[in-house]
């Protein structure tokens, strides 16, 4: 692929590569990806187009003489680059002035040549990758929270596929636990199972889920404020205040649907022991001694799931494989677990249950490195199993973890789960490593995200209380069809329909991954339909400006006749081959270092550069044949990269907005 020669000659590899081995001639030992990431764009008015602070890794050369010698020995070696143009040592950095008439030949080859596959240079040693992620419960329907996930985990698939590995994506469908129970019940004590036609299931049986829940919970603390009563003081007082905020909730529930509230309401209250008996469904599905339970359970998750299935294909995500945690536990491999556990050095009782003590295992130097494990804190036992023999779900992690490697012979498995799961992730981690698997242990990837807020709104869905991704996506695609509507009125009405779904489900998605996944992102309609700057509509409209642009031309880009000397001619034309020069560089590292949010950083750049440039250096109306292919060559590189990157990100590709 011609992308591998752009790579090879983007800025921070071919100035890396040759400070390195200067260095290495010398024997001054660095290491080569420090060098690299100090490489960093700098103002033109430095004298070049890349710098780097050289004098940071010349400390140990004490001897001023031999330390210029070195420099001089850089600047000349870089000179003699042919897309350097020139070289400079200045104030501690040596900056480099790039030759973008050779830049642009090697780019335009590359895209000529690779075209759709543009800027993904392959890894040299593959691995295969498996990426879990969404997983949420069958009990309400995904909410803006887990098209986070969704969204994470779906563009890193994307993005290890595109950079040549093999990846396998799954989801976990937590079928067993107590929330799923809370579910069953709710809908048990509805007498008979007949969801409403004209509800999407996933949206009623979370109905049925909060208000169960909330119910139960009422019950539960009433009991307590009664026992309280008497003694009265602060416990009390915090229960009654915390039971007052309960009653509020429930009050909104009924307005949602009284008549199902009122049916709930009525058999839960005549349930003596509602907490018991969520208990005993969860045994019951857990040991599978009642098949009237596993038939329901599995039926009510089945539906929940078909909702998840229809928000998920209307957001372009695809699950390859889809995993039941009961299978797994009916299968015996949580069994084996409990059994490998008992019979391990590293096994306990812990207030009167199986656990698993990683006290020694966190004084191991290997294992503390590996793992990134804190050292100012001790990481708590695990617990393995309830007083009732029910399992944990980290319990059942380990035997699910296990199962992802040796079902798709993973190298390994990545896991997008919430930030806030980082000590059950570590554990799981640290229960391998202590149960033989240490492969697994050192191989497992939590890919932490932090949560999804919208202003005003704070969500739970044990209350009912979120935005669901299907509202959410309603409210992008009726937004953009008020903003297609007024810039292309002429339009079919069936056309201006399917554009404001591309437009919407792209603003969506490109929000949801373009903050780092470790912070915190709130979720602004406005700002992610934003069609002026850094939003998918914005990289949308760009890409249909560059396309139309071409369209309008409407002949095969001339390259045999480009003059690339007009490269020189103009900054933006400049800056627009330095940019389309660093797009393999910039995918390679997102890709390696799991960070989608710098290719929605980097086209950000590239079309407020192109947005900038087109309007004011006419294409097709350029008179001289030699710089019209090149300004064609390039509207078309620019095209070409960010329709690539769509791909990546999950966005729909526009031929026009």
């Amino acid at each position: 692929m011609h992308t591998q020669r752009v790579y090879n000659i983007s800025p921070p590899k071919f100035i890396s590569k040759t400070v390195c081995a200067v260095l290495a001639s010398h024997n001054i030992e660095v290491d080569p990806l420090v060098v690299e990431r100090s490489v960093s764009e700098i103002p033109r008015s430095y004298g070049g187009d890349y710098g780097i602070p050289i004098m940071r890794f010349l400390r140990q050369v004490k001897d001023v003489q031999e330390r210029n010698k070195i420099i001089d020995e850089i600047v000349e070696k870089l000179k003699s680059e042919t897309i350097a143009n020139n070289v400079v040592f200045v104030r501690g950095y040596i900056n480099v002035d790039l030759n973008v008439s050779v830049l642009a030949k090697i780019v335009f080859e590359a895209v000529k040549h690779d075209g759709k596959e543009y800027g993904y240079v392959k890894i040299e040693q593959p691995q295969r990758i498996v990426v879990e992620h969404t997983s949420a419960n069958p009990i309400h329907p995904l909410h803006i929270g887990h098209a986070r996930n969704m969204s994470l985990g779906d563009t890193l698939a994307k993005l290890l596929r595109a950079r040549g590995h093999e990846v396998q994506t799954r989801y976990y469908i937590n079928d067993a636990g107590r929330q799923m129970a809370v579910l069953v019940y709710g809908v048990k004590m509805l007498g008979n199972y007949s969801p409403p036609e004209n509800v999407k299931i996933d949206h009623w049986l979370g109905l049925v889920y909060a208000i169960t829940h909330t119910l139960v919970d009422v019950l539960v603390l009433k009991r307590e404020v009664e026992k309280l009563r008497q003694k009265g003081g602060d416990e009390y007082r915090e229960k009654l205040s915390e039971l007052d905020k309960l009653m509020s909730i429930l009050a909104r529930l009924r307005e949602r649907d009284p008549t199902l509230f009122d049916q709930l309401a009525q058999a839960i209250s005549s349930d003596p022991n509602p907490e018991e008996s969520i208990a005993e469904i969860m045994r019951k599905y857990e040991f599978r001694t009642d098949e009237e339970i596993v038939k329901i359970t599995r039926k009510i998750a089945e539906d929940c799931l078909k909702g998840f299935k229809e928000t998920m294909k209307r957001m372009g995500v695809n699950i390859e494989v889809w995993d039941w945690e009961s299978d797994l536990i009916w299968s015996s491999m949580v069994a084996r677990i409990l059994e490998e556990a008992r019979k391990s050095p590293y096994f306990t009782i812990h207030k009167g249950v199986p656990a698993l003590d990683f006290s020694s295992l966190q004084e191991d130097p290997e294992i503390v490195e590996k793992l990134g494990l804190p050292r100012s804190f001790k990481i708590p036992s695990l617990i393995l199993a309830r007083s009732d023999g029910t399992t944990l779900y980290t319990t059942r992690d380990i035997a699910y973890t296990i199962k992802k490697f040796r079902e798709f012979k993973a190298d390994k498995v990545i896991n997008v789960i919430a930030a806030e799961q980082k000590l059950e992730q570590l554990q799981v981690r640290l229960a391998l490593i202590a149960l033989g698997y240490k492969h697994e242990g050192f191989n497992l990837v939590h890919y932490a995200y932090e949560m999804v807020t919208i202003p005003g709104m704070s969500m739970s869905g044990r209350r009912g209380e979120y935005v669901t991704l299907d509202e959410l996506v309603e409210a992008a695609v009726k937004r953009a069809k008020e903003e297609v509507d007024k810039r292309q009125p002429s339009l079919p009405e069936d056309e201006r329909r399917k554009i404001a779904e591309a437009v919407g489900i792209g603003a969506v998605r490109y929000s949801l991954v373009s903050v780092a996944a470790q912070k915190p992102l709130t979720f602004n309609l406005e700002e992610a339909l934003n069609f002026e700057r850094n939003s998918a509509p914005y990289i949308q409209y760009t890409y249909a400006r560059a396309h139309n642009i071409l369209a309008k031309y409407g002949k095969p880009i001339p390259w045999d006749q480009i003059d690339y000397s007009a490269a020189e001619e103009n900054e933006l034309r400049r800056t627009l081959v330095i940019q389309a020069a660093m797009f393999p560089y910039i995918f390679a590292k997102a890709a390696d270092e799991l960070k989608p949010e710098l290719l929605i950083a980097y086209i950000n750049r590239l079309a407020d550069t192109f947005n900038k440039w087109y309007p004011q250096d006419h294409v097709i109306r350029e008179p001289d044949e030699g710089k019209r292919a090149f300004k064609l060559a390039l509207t078309k590189t620019v095209e070409t990269i960010l329709e690539n990157t769509m791909r990546i990100l999950g966005i729909p590709v526009l031929e026009r907005l």
